[in-house]
């Protein structure tokens, strides 16, 4: 191709340096949008956790296995740098487990635990299977605190089984005639994860429930009809994505479960509550908010919509309050 003469009234060449900035910025701009190269928020700030004061903290937050555990990685990085403190994200690991190797092993300072997994000495299972009865909570921090590990007080969600159908209403309604009630073979006749079909059925006289192949088929029969109800898991994304509510467990068969404490728990090391008790605060305002609800609708943005727990997770603390920006 013949280069236009400037003198015939062509368009000048640029020169060489030139035409390779313009290249290079055109790259980045293209490499910008790109999902691996994204740019990432600013850190988390302002709202009702400013008031809280970790200045000058730095904490390695772990997470995993699990999306909720994902999530709850996510939510306490914003919740720490919110309070000014800093937080690094650890959330690949599995921060139950890490907090509870010996320090020079890891450098994970916190995370969190579903009190249903947890087995001998606390520590939690990484393949998350569930213990029954769940621990005692009391007994678990004295025993940890020789340990040099503390346990904060568990989110309100309890992590246990729960009943959806297709219409709200008490538990007690689906003692009747024609009701088909379905459960996974993990959950009959008992589960780990709550006292399961048998305890329900002694407690509302429901009748033995429809056996199918997995919680997804739950979920499914219930959503088209074939089921009346079922039995799954209660942190399931897809329970609101099947538009199916959790139906009222009005004698508290599956909400108590087995004696011990449920839910998802924070541990930290020790030393990083020594002369921070703002972290403790701070953790608390995010634990008291974590409702089945907000579990079950965070998890299915990660899981059903296919969206980043991170973006997920500060969505959620925005519109709770809990953060400005972010």
């Amino acid at each position: 191709m013949r280069v236009p003469d400037e003198r015939k009234g062509g368009t000048p060449a640029a020169p060489a340096p030139v035409v390779l900035l313009v290249v290079l910025t055109v790259l980045a701009v293209l490499t910008a949008g790109c999902g691996g190269g994204a740019a990432r928020s600013p850190d988390a700030a302002g709202g009702l956790l400013a008031r809280h004061d970790l200045r000058g903290g730095s904490y390695v937050v772990g997470g995993g296995p699990t999306t909720e555990l994902r999530l709850l990685c996510q939510l306490t990085i914003a919740t720490v740098q919110a309070a000014a403190g800093e937080a690094t994200d650890e959330c690949g690991k599995d921060g139950g487990v890490d907090v509870h190797t010996a320090a020079e092993l890891t450098d994970v300072d916190t995370g969190w635990a579903s009190l249903r997994t947890l087995g001998p000495g606390g520590v939690p299972d990484p393949r998350g299977t569930p213990v029954d009865p769940a621990p005692d909570l009391a007994a678990l921090r004295a025993a940890d605190a020789a340990r040099g590990v503390s346990w904060l007080p568990p989110t309100t969600f309890t992590d246990t089984d729960v009943v959806v159908a297709r219409t709200p209403g008490p538990l007690t309604a689906l003692a009747a005639p024609g009701t088909t009630f379905c459960a996974a073979p993990g959950a009959v006749p008992g589960s780990a994860v709550a006292p399961g079909t048998a305890a329900l059925a002694a407690a509302y006289g429901l009748a033995p429930p429809v056996v199918v192949p997995d919680v997804n088929a739950v979920l499914a029969n219930v959503a088209t009809g074939r089921c009346t109800a079922g039995l799954v898991p209660g942190s399931s994304g897809r329970i609101p994505a099947l538009g199916l509510v959790v139906r009222d467990d009005d004698r508290r068969v599956l909400d108590d479960g087995p004696p011990g404490s449920r839910g998802y728990a924070p541990m930290l090391r020790t030393g990083v509550l020594t002369g921070r008790p703002d972290l403790a605060g701070a953790l608390a305002d995010l634990t008291t908010r974590l409702d089945g609800p907000a579990v079950r609708a965070m998890t299915r943005e990660v899981e059903v919509d296919g969206r980043d727990p991170r973006d997920v997770a500060r969505r959620w603390l925005t519109a709770q309050g809990l953060i400005a920006r972010g």
